[in-house]
This record gives structure tokens, sequence and C-alpha cells, in this order.
């Protein structure tokens, strides 16, 4: 919340008044005389000598004493224009490559800003992909490099406490960070490797897309955002990239083939702006930035066209939620125009205008609303008019469910009575204030300014645009402003999200005026994924199977395996402390399956034949319970340098599950999702469902593996990260392996 500059002053003079206010006020001279009082007799001179001193005074009784006439301590400062906002000076040039340098040197500075701008909001978009340039930024900076992956960047940037941050908006990309100056290059080597060779790793991929799932089963909890997601979809269309509601469709078509196609046509250096703030000279930057982002070499693309902005036509969307306890208003007005292709008049006209809705003297939102809003949250306003912002004024608030129909035609009201009619002098001088301070306030320090300059170099917009606004605010008439706002605000446009229990509202909603449209909060789930079991799936998949093997070491090698020993290191990361577990594991063709572990909990010996099994605890010796044996035959099922095999294995059933996936299923009907690696082949993660033995609930379970080194002539992964349900469970170290041992069905299935 915007805390307003007169705040700030109250609480700087707050002690300077205290004192003052307590000291007592000398008598006014023109005190008026009681009435019906005696003119007291003039005194002779003589008599004044003589005259006995007057009796000592009553002490005064507070709760009878007039009130002291109120002080005003103003400065007068609430009635000045706040200064126009100033962007820094700053020197530009074109790299080799087409990325275009700025810098704005600011020897006061003790860290350098970096700013870098890419010209790929979510507005550009692919028809059918919404989404999918947030799963581009997100890749980008999460997915690691060809030369180092996402968790060796993560250390990179902890061991220098830099935080690199990457904000999607409707037309920009952006990345910021701050670092020391002596720091500065390998930041800029770091941010060039992402750029340049950006290796895309699948848990990036999955976390965005997971993300993006999680944000539609959201939208119960996040009213509000609910309410602009709806009245996009609304005003842009539902397909429309403008729109922020994408759908389990458009998920599903964001793989890594889509993200590395989209990367290809709109992250290249031409349509790239690096910034860089600080103590540090143009010469500098340009050597540090040559030596780094210069080698980064990429195809010229031609910006796609914006897509332009519908002439929206209002709707109020009536959102049922039954039980609800409070009703939640949004107000969404379309502006009708980017920041970039507004003139100065505009956004001064636009921006007295949200001033004049938020805080005119006596009917401000806050009083306007005040009878029907429930608690104690005040309407908020954000303005949209941000050059690189959706170009919508948008106001929440929470209301009382039975007024809520009534609150909102009271706010129609309100806002079609600002389109129509022409401010007096006085209020449209104190929005003239509120918006030019909140200019200087989003502006007030020099990181703040830095960022607008870039986004003003960004978007072609002059350094002098904001002295430009300044200047045509100061100078607005009521007439003036009246016509530019006949001209921009159309109420008629508006939209209204109205969200609670239709029960409880006194009126129904077409009481407000408007067409009114249903909505839903209750998200589809989603619908099951079917792999492609086709022939042609089939085939695919056995193709991924192929590379696998000849990844690891060849298919010769991997069918001639009858026996594997082996050690892990386990430790649970969920438990506190952690628990390490030593585990020693034995397999014998075809399916049995001995375990040892020793762990501060208990140790253990278990055996599984494929049939039936048998677990000794150190004391007594019973047989496996039928969860239990069912989870040793599918750790058996999932052991790695069987299941790139699955194609064929008898009983086995392959298919195509997407990009680099595929869909295992045993004779048994339990299934295993194989992720491969897009560029080395090799497994990448497996994923599937177990039981839990006490009860047998559902766990989702995923193994991430990493680290694969030659193991008697095959590549085994030596680190296997395990979640549970989405969270950290364990991790697994692989001591030592062997293959081929000699082992005997005596030997491995000897009991204690």
């Amino acid at each position: 919340m915007r805390i307003p500059y007169r705040a700030f002053l109250l609480i700087s003079l707050c002690l300077a008044v205290t004192l003052p206010a307590q000291t007592p006020k000398p008598a006014a001279s023109g005190t008026p005389k009681p009435a019906g009082a005696a003119p007291r007799p003039a005194a002779s001179p003589a008599a004044a000598k003589t005259e006995a001193p007057p009796p000592a005074p009553k002490p005064a009784v507070r709760a009878s004493r007039p009130a002291d006439a109120p002080v005003s301590y103003s400065l007068g400062l609430s009635d000045v224009l706040p200064p126009p906002v100033k962007l820094p000076d700053a020197a530009s040039e074109t790299l080799g490559n087409g990325m275009k340098l700025v810098v704005a040197r600011n020897a006061a500075l003790p860290v350098v800003e970096v700013a870098m701008l890419l010209a790929n909001g979510y507005s550009q978009d692919p028809p059918g992909k919404r989404g999918l340039n947030r799963a581009v930024a997100h890749s980008l900076r999460h997915g690691g490099t060809r030369d180092r992956g996402g968790k060796a960047v993560e250390e990179f940037l902890e061991e220098r406490h830099l935080g690199l941050q990457v904000s999607v908006g409707p037309v920009l990309t952006e990345w910021t960070a701050r670092c020391r100056k002596e720091d500065l290059p390998d930041l800029l080597q770091l941010m060039a490797e992402m750029l340049a060779r950006p290796a895309f790793q699948r848990s990036a991929i999955d976390d965005i897309t997971g993300q993006m799932r999680a944000a539609i089963q959201a939208r119960p909890r996040n009213l509000d955002l609910t309410g602009i997601q709806e009245a996009e979809a609304a005003w842009f269309g539902e397909q429309s990239p403008w729109s922020r509601r994408f759908t389990y469709d458009d998920i599903r078509m964001i793989d890594r083939d889509a993200i590395q196609e989209q990367y290809a046509a709109t992250v290249t250096p031409g349509r790239t702006w690096i910034g860089l703030s600080g103590d540090i000279t143009l010469d500098e930057a340009r050597r540090m930035a040559a030596a780094t982002l210069g080698a980064w070499t990429a195809a010229a693309s031609a910006s796609p066209p914006a897509a332009p902005l519908p002439l929206a036509h209002g709707k109020l969307i009536a959102i049922d939620q039954p039980n609800a306890l409070e009703a939640r208003l949004l107000l969404a007005l379309p502006w009708g125009r980017m920041g970039a292709s507004r003139p100065p008049e505009d956004l001064a006209a636009l921006g007295i205008f949200a001033a004049l809705l938020q805080s005119q003297p006596g009917a401000e939102l806050d009083t306007l609303m005040s009878r029907y809003l429930s608690g104690s949250d005040a309407p908020r306003l954000l303005t949209g008019l941000g050059p690189a912002e959706l170009p919508v004024l948008q106001s929440a608030m929470p209301l009382r469910p039975r007024e809520a129909v009534d609150a909102t035609i009271a706010l129609i009201k309100r806002v079609r009575q600002l389109a129509a009619e022409k401010p007096a002098p006085a209020a449209l001088e104190s929005a003239k204030r509120a918006f030019l301070r909140n200019l200087a306030l989003d502006s007030s320090s020099p990181p703040a300014r830095f960022r607008l300059l870039m986004r003003a170099t960004a978007l072609g917009i002059d350094p002098g645009y904001w002295s430009a606004v300044h200047a045509a605010a100061a100078a607005m008439a009521p007439a003036g402003y009246a016509r530019r706002i006949e001209e921009l605000v159309k109420p008629e446009s508006a939209f209204y999200v109205l969200t609670g229990d239709e029960r409880d509202y006194r009126s129904a909603p077409s009481a407000a005026g408007l067409p009114v449209a249903k909505a839903t909060l209750t998200p589809l789930a989603e619908p099951a994924y079917k792999a492609d079991e086709s022939e042609a799936g089939r085939a695919r998949a056995a193709e991924l199977l192929a590379r696998a093997r000849k990844a690891m070491g060849g298919q010769q090698r991997l069918d001639s395996l009858t026996d594997a020993v082996w050690d892990y290191r386990a430790v649970l990361t969920r438990s506190s402390p952690a628990i390490v577990i030593e585990q020693h594991n034995s397999w014998r063709k075809p399916v049995s399956y001995r375990q040892e572990q020793k762990a501060s909990i208990g140790s253990g010996v278990s055996f599984f034949d494929g049939k039936l099994g048998w677990v000794h605890n150190g004391r007594n010796l019973n047989s496996l319970s039928p969860l239990v044996a069912r989870q040793f035959r599918n750790e058996v099922i999932r052991l790695l340098f069987r299941l790139v095999r699955a194609d064929h294995e008898e009983g086995y059933r392959v298919a195509y599950a997407g990009a680099g996936l595929v869909q295992i299923t045993s004779s048994e009907n339990y299934v295993v999702e194989m992720a491969f690696d897009f560029d080395t082949g090799l497994p990448e993660r497996l994923r599937f469902l177990e039981q839990r033995p006490t009860d047998g609930a559902p766990i989702r379970v995923e193994e991430q593996f990493s680290d694969f080194r030659d193991v008697s002539g095959v590549l085994m992964p030596h680190r296997i990260a395990v979640k549970q349900n989405g969270r950290e469970f364990a991790e697994f170290i692989l001591q030592q392996m062997r293959f081929n041992t000699g082992l005997t069905e005596e030997e491995i299935g000897r009991r204690p």
C-alpha cells in the first residue's frame, strides 16, 4: 500500500508539535465580555498603588475549560506540486551483435544495478500456447546452461549474494540484479551463458508448468486475481494472448520443443537491452559487455506486431461462491492504449482521473464504499498507467454480502459521474498533486529511476516524457481535462466482477443495469493424459529407449547382465534431524531381490523372490505383507538397467508420452513414466505411484537421476533425488556397484 506524502509529513512533525501544543495560549486581546456584567470604574493612580493584591486563583477544572482554538502547523507543502520526474543521464551505444548498451553512471551508488530487457512479453505468446513466454523466461533463468547446471548457477549466485530476478510483463521480460563492481564481469558472463547456451533442463520446464497447473487450481483462493483474469478473458477474448487465463490445453503444448522454438524466435541480441547504473564508466561497461554478452550471436528476428487492443463492451461478471463469508468486487476499466503510445497529455488526464476516483476530498473511494465494506480492508487501486503495464485501471474491495450489488451500483454510478463531469478547480488541483506525488514516489530512488529509464529506452519513449507529463498536468484546466477524459474513458467498457454467495444478495446482479455473465470459481479437473499406444507411438517410445541403451553402454552389454550388487547411502531429508541409512542391495536375474539396511531407527534384512518374501528385523522373521511385497516387486521393475529394456521384456507395453517421455506398463499393470535427457539420451527421471505400506494411501513419487559414471561399462546414476507428493524426501548416493558377480540363488536368499 502506498503511504501518502502527507502521512510522512505528519510523522516527521509529531515530536515538534507535541510540546508546543501543550503550552498555554495567551489571552486574545479582543475577548468579548460576559453578558450582563457591570462596567468596572476606572481606578485612580493612588488607588492602584494601595489596592490589595487579588486572591490566589482557584485550581482550574479541566472539564469546564473552553477548548483551545485549533492551531495549524501546515508548512504549505500540500499546495505545492511535486517536482517533475527526472530520469538519470545515460550514454548508450550498440554492441557488435546488435545488443543495446545503456550506462547511467552514478558514483554515489555502492553497487552496480543491472537491468536486461527482452522484447518478448506474454502478449507475444503464439495461439494456443498462452504462458509460453513465461516458460521461456523461467527456463532461461532456472534451466541451467550447457556449461553449468541449474544447481551450479544457484551456487554461483549464492556465493556472491546475488539475486537475479526475472519477470514477464505484457510487452517486456525484465531481468534485474545488483552486484559489487568486482563481481560484474562474472555476472555478465553467467547471463551471457544463459542467453546463448541455455540447457532448458526438464526440471525447470516441469517446475513452470507445475506452477501454471497450481495457478489454475488456486482460482478459488485468489479471488482478486481470478476477477481480473475473468475480466481480461471477457475483454480480450478467451484465446487472446493478452488474456492471462491459460488452460490445461495451453500447458500441454508447452514442451521443450515449443520453448526452444519460441526462444529462437524472440530472444535475440537485436531485441535485447542491457543497462548498468553505478560507479562505472561507458568505456568500462563497453569492455565488460563486449567480452561477455557481445559474444552472443543469433539471427535477427522480426518483432511480431502487437495484437490490437479491442474495444470492450462492459458487463458484470457474476461468480457464485456458495457459503462465502464476504463478497469481492473488482473494477476493471480499460484505458484503450498502451503507455508507449500515449501522449503526455493523455497520461496526465488519466492519472488525474484515477486520483479523483481514489482521493477526491469528500468523495474518495474509501468514503463512497465505506458503508458497504467488510472488515477494515480499504479499496486498493492499480492505475495501469506504467509504460509497460497492461492498460487497465483496477480496484478491488471486500464487501458485506447483503449490500454487494448495492455497492456495485454505487461504484458504477461513481465511474460514470467522474467520466462525465467537469471537476471544480480546487478538486482538480488536489488530484493533480496526488497524481504527481504518486509519480514522484514511484521513482523516488535511484534504482527505481534507472529501471524506468530502461523501460523507456526499450519502448522508444523519450527520457523527457515524464517532464512533459508533469507540465501537461500542471497546465490542465477543468474544461481541457473534461474534453480529454470524454475521449479516453469509456464507462460502458468497464467490467465489474462480483464474487460471493448470491443467496445473500439483497438485489439480483441484474439490478446493476449491465449485461450479466456467469462464471465459476471451480477449475475443471485436468483430463488424464493418455499416452500414444498406437503403432507409431510404440515405435517412437522404442526409439527413445534404444537411444538410452546406447548412451548407457549399449544393447549387448545391458542384455548380458545377470546379477548386480550395490551399496547406497540414503539421507531422508524430510525428517528432522535427517536420518541416514546404509543400504546393501543384491539382484539376481530374473526377479530375486535382497535388501539389507542399517539406520539409527532400526536395521533389517528383506528378501523377495517375485511372489513371496520375508523380513528379519534383528529379532524376528516374518513374511512380507502384500503391500510391502508389491513395493519390492515394483522396485525390481524400476531397476534402471532393466527398465531401459522394457520394449524387449515379455509382457511389458511401451507408449510415447510426449517429448522425451515414455510410459512403461508392466505385466502387472504397474505404470512408470520415464523421462530422457534431451541432449544425452540418458534416463533423467522416473515418475510413478506407490502405496503407503501402513494404509495403502497413494503417494506420487519422482526420482531424479544425476552424476552418471561408468560401472563395468554401464553408465549408472550415482545420485538420485527423491520427491514424494512434490516435496523433497530423500537423496540416494551410490557408493559402489558391481555387475555379473556370479551371485547364486542360495546366497541371495540366505536367511540371517
